[in-house]
């Protein structure tokens, strides 16, 4: 069975891949069935470890900046369409800064009968009315949602399923951000609205509760299984920083970050 990952980690976020990878080495799908390979859109001229997993596949994708990064994450899968459909089963994307911590298996897999789609309900939201849902309410968007509708608020943060399911999504709403684009409308949550509509019109075979997206510092009623780390951690340094496309910039708060820290 061939597992695909989808990561994305341009400008400074490229800072999560080393311990996002090794902790996927140590707990995701580790069955000897499977095969993992890792499709990483990065600017960054070399990967931890791409030069001893043949598996790691670097493929070159320039910083878009906020909000295109998320909002144009799935015209940059299908850069490569064709290429995961030769070489993957499943395809699952995770955001940057998540981190393994426990073993995962066939349970995030999609059966073959099933319409192949996996959804993880946003922590935020969990066990909350749909009235308190933040989907898009305007209706000259694609991602427009009406008071009353939807059972949940999916997370933008990890999606996936069967292959063919998944590239099917990620071409239905790249039409739909370009559709956007064209009556300069940007939704209120860019990809996550999208993908919230796709699931309401497609419900995934498979809903992970929020444990499988546990917020670094906060109390939820479950064991964490994939956390979000806080980009807001010193040793990250914080979401501007993250997202700032100046690399001296960069740099230079990096070495600020490093001074505080020695202090």
């Amino acid at each position: 069975m061939r597992i695909g990952i989808l990561y994305i980690c341009t400008g400074k976020y490229d800072i999560f891949w080393k311990d996002f990878y090794l902790s996927a080495e140590r707990y995701f799908m580790q069955d000897q069935s499977f095969i993992i390979e890792y499709y990483v859109f990065t600017d960054s001229p070399q990967l931890y470890d791409e030069e001893n997993n043949e598996h790691i596949h670097r493929i070159k994708q320039k910083n878009l900046g906020w909000p295109d990064n998320t909002l144009k994450r799935f015209h940059t899968f299908l850069r490569i369409k064709e290429q995961l459909e030769r070489e993957t089963d499943y395809l699952f994307f995770f955001n940057a800064n998540l981190l393994f911590t426990c073993p995962i298996g066939k349970e995030m897999l999609p059966s073959s009968n099933s319409n192949g789609l996996l959804g993880t309900i946003h922590p935020g939201f969990y066990n909350k009315p749909n009235s308190e849902f933040t989907y898009e309410r305007r209706v000259a968007s694609t991602a427009y949602i009406p008071e009353g509708k939807g059972l949940y608020y999916y997370a933008g943060g990890l999606s996936g399923g069967c292959t063919e399911s998944y590239l099917q999504l990620c071409t239905t709403i790249c039409s739909w951000v370009d559709k956007d684009a064209a009556n300069h409308i940007i939704p209120i949550w860019h990809d996550e609205s999208l993908i919230n509509k796709y699931f309401l019109d497609n419900p995934p075979a498979i809903t992970l509760p929020p444990a499988y997206l546990y917020p670094e510092g906060w109390s939820l009623p479950f064991k964490p299984i994939i956390l979000i780390r806080d980009k807001n951690k010193p040793e990250y340094g914080g979401h501007e920083f993250l997202r700032r496309k100046n690399s001296l910039w960069v740099k230079i708060k990096l070495i600020c970050q490093k001074i505080k820290l020695a202090d």
